[in-house]
């Protein structure tokens, strides 16, 4: 019994350790832009600020004729706020092409927010992705980079939350959330900040998939103990 809690504790620091680089990370991003672009509230380097409206088309998502179950046959992912997470890998749902006409579909890069309850719950779309009503999208035009457009956002929590309405369950309508305001570097400057992000993505996604390795093999190393097999 004791080699097997033993071969069971290893396994699980394994995957603690996972978890915490994820967590540090996460960490590293905020920091990161927080360096080269300073506190946007303070904004300390006196970069420019504009309104979310003017950067690009802001689109309030739709949910196509539930009644229709052929609406819901397909390869288009149809985007809810619990599927928003970072980079949009995987939805619970997915449109078909007729599905989609009922709802705005935005192109991949575009920056997914929930504007309902959890406010500002963010989202990257990675191929053209449809949405909700839930959400707000904004598709980026050519003056700001997709991956620092999605990182202002992250540090425009704040604003989003004071535009909200203030009921039992917030909401920021299209109108306001156009009107939040987001510090906007020169191009060359948000595009470096890509590039670093990328390489701690890339860092991410090799964590990613070795946790979820090592968590089959604990419970894999779990159903064999049970079974009296180690």
């Amino acid at each position: 019994q004791r080699r097997i809690a033993a071969i069971l504790d290893q396994a699980e620091t394994l995957r603690t350790q996972r978890r915490q680089a994820l967590t540090h990370l996460d960490t590293l991003t905020q920091s990161l832009f927080l360096d080269m672009f300073g506190d946007p509230v303070v904004n300390p380097k006196g970069w420019s600020k504009r309104k979310i409206g003017e950067l690009g088309g802001v689109h309030t998502g739709k949910t196509p004729p539930s009644q229709d179950s052929a609406n819901f046959v397909g390869s288009i992912p149809f985007v809810t706020p619990g599927d928003l997470d970072g980079d949009l890998t995987s939805t619970v749902r997915h449109l078909s092409d007729v599905g989609a006409t009922y709802c705005a579909v935005v192109r991949p890069g575009s920056s997914l927010v929930s504007c309902i309850g959890n406010i500002g719950k963010l989202g990257k779309a990675q191929v053209p992705t449809a949405f909700n009503q839930q959400i707000n999208a904004v598709e980026w035009s050519a003056c700001v980079d997709d991956t620092f457009g999605l990182a202002a956002l992250e540090h425009a929590r704040p604003q989003m939350l004071a535009l909200s309405s203030a009921t039992t369950l917030p909401i920021l309508n299209k109108s306001n959330f156009s009107k939040v305001e987001v510090v906007v570097p020169p191009l060359a400057v948000q595009q470096t900040f890509a590039t670093r992000i990328q390489a701690i993505e890339a860092l991410k996604a090799t964590h990613r998939t070795a946790l979820t390795q090592l968590d089959a093999l604990f419970a894999s190393l779990q159903q064999r103990a049970f079974a009296g097999e180690l």
